[in-house]
C-alpha cells in the first residue's frame, strides 16, 4: 500500500492526485486505453475540472461512465464527507477504479461495474446527484438515467462546455433546473453545469 500523510490533512491530498496522475492513472493507461491520448496530455486540467464542480454537488454522487476516475476520483480525494459511486460498465475500466480506491484508500467510494440502466434508487442513497462528463448527448444521458431520475430528489448534473443547451434538446418529461459556470483558468470555452431533474406533474 502506498505511503500518504494523514487524510484529513491538504497534503494528503496533494500526495494522493499526484499518485492517481502519475503511478495510477497513467500507468495502467499503457495497456488498458483508459483515456485518450489528447487527455494524457493535459490530465491536470481534467483534476481540475473535477474538482470545481465538486462544490456545486451534494453529499451522494454517482459519476456516470467513469471511465478513468474523472471527475469521481478526484472529488472523492479531496471530499471524504462525501460518498462516491463510479458507475462503469467496461470491465478493464471498472478494475482500474477497484485497484486506484483501494491503493488509495478511499473509504468513501465504491465502483459498480455494471450498466447505469441496472441501478437502483434505493442501493444509493437519498439526495441523489448523477454528474455526468464527456458521457454523450443529454437525450442519451437522460435516457442512461431515466429510472434513477423518477427517485424524488434525484438530479442529473452534466459538465459540458457552453453553449448552454437548448430546452428542445431534452426529451419533454425533464426540465433544466439551473445551469452554472465551472470556468477553468486560461480556457478559451467556458464550463457549464447543467442541472437537469424530472418535470413536476
Amino acid at each position: 500500500m502506498i505511503r500518504r500523510p494523514p487524510r484529513s490533512t491538504p497534503l494528503y491530498s496533494s500526495a494522493a492526485s499526484d499518485v492517481y496522475k502519475r503511478q495510477l492513472l497513467l500507468g495502467w493507461n499503457k495497456t488498458h486505453n483508459l483515456v485518450s491520448r489528447k487527455t494524457t496530455s493535459n490530465i491536470q486540467e481534467h483534476i481540475e475540472d473535477s474538482l470545481l464542480v465538486a462544490p456545486l454537488l451534494r453529499e451522494n454522487i454517482v459519476d456516470l461512465g467513469s471511465g478513468g476516475g474523472f471527475p469521481g476520483i478526484p472529488i472523492a480525494i479531496t471530499n471524504p464527507q462525501k460518498k462516491i459511486y463510479l458507475v462503469e460498465r467496461r470491465q478493464a475500466k471498472a478494475a482500474f477504479l477497484l485497484n486506484t480506491i483501494n491503493q488509495l484508500e478511499l473509504q468513501n467510494t465504491k465502483v459498480i461495474n455494471t450498466d447505469s440502466r441496472e441501478l437502483k434508487a434505493q442501493d444509493l442513497g437519498e439526495r441523489l446527484d448523477i454528474v455526468a462528463r464527456a458521457f454523450g448527448s443529454l437525450k442519451s444521458t437522460i435516457e442512461a438515467t431515466e429510472d434513477l431520475l423518477k427517485t424524488p430528489g434525484t438530479r442529473l448534473k452534466v459538465m459540458k462546455t457552453k453553449p448552454a443547451p437548448d430546452c428542445k434538446e431534452i426529451p419533454k418529461n425533464y426540465t433544466i433546473e439551473k445551469i452554472e459556470e465551472i470556468n477553468l483558468k486560461g480556457k478559451d470555452k467556458g464550463r457549464i453545469l447543467v442541472t437537469i431533474r424530472t418535470r413536476e406533474p
